[in-house]
């Protein structure tokens, strides 16, 4: 069976969803399905929208991540931005990896238990958190609410990294204010981002640009001390101005 097939068929896709290709690293156990719809949707021509990428939960022994475009959105309970593969723009994982996190916090276990089984970093938890008590996840129980609330366990240093739609990240991208960046990868794409940052037009492809240097700052935290008390920086010169 193909690599593509079998992907389809443990995500659980229907027509019009397909995977294109499968892209499995086996040195770090992952694995990325980009996902499509084909040339059209429901018979329309499909708008072009900008790719998302989310961790979904685990396909076997790999992390799995889903590259895709979401669909326009609908009214009413076939709303196809709401599938377990998918999640919303904002947000670095799926609907269904979402599931999987609350399920495990109404089974009991904790948040250190739910990212070591599951495999996913403080950051991501601390993100779904942060979806669950603000409702932007729906369906969740008064008891899951509040178990979420009370929850010490999730390591405060997640949050010295803003979350996605912080305003920091676009006062970074939009600003011309310098930052000092000693490392070199951070440096090169900082440059081009806020080169092409003006010249996006919608705001989901901003958001998406936006997850993407937020991903760099998580992955490499723990040489970016210095540059991420600038980005505080610009988070409190915001709220700041908002005050």
């Amino acid at each position: 069976m193909r690599d593509t097939e079998m992907c389809r068929q443990l995500l659980g896709l229907k027509k019009p969803w397909d995977v294109s290709r499968v892209q499995v690293d086996t040195q770090s156990r992952e694995l990325h399905a980009y996902l499509g719809t084909g040339k059209k949707w429901f018979g329309r021509k499909a708008i072009e929208r900008p790719e998302c990428r989310w961790r979904h939960a685990n396909i076997g022994e790999y992390k799995a991540f889903i590259h895709a475009s979401l669909p326009e959105p609908s009214d009413g309970p076939d709303d196809n931005t709401q599938l377990a593969f998918l999640g919303s723009v904002e947000s670095d994982f799926t609907h269904g990896l979402a599931q999987r996190v609350i399920e495990c916090l109404r089974a009991g276990l904790g948040y250190r238990q739910v990212c070591s089984l599951l495999e996913i970093d403080v950051h991501l938890a601390w993100q779904i958190r942060h979806a669950v008590t603000h409702g932007q996840l729906t369906g969740e129980d008064h008891g899951t609410l509040f178990k979420l609330e009370t929850d010490d366990e999730v390591n405060p240093a997640a949050q010295a990294i803003p979350p996605t739609g912080d305003p920091a990240w676009f006062r970074l991208l939009e600003s011309e204010r310098p930052i000092d960046v000693g490392l070199l990868g951070l440096k090169l794409l900082l440059a081009r981002s806020r080169q092409e940052f003006p010249r996006l037009t919608t705001h989901d492809a901003k958001i998406i640009r936006v997850n993407a240097i937020r991903r760099f700052f998580i992955k490499h935290e723990s040489q970016l001390s210095h540059e991420i008390e600038q980005l505080n920086d610009f988070r409190q010169h915001e709220q700041v101005q908002v005050s």
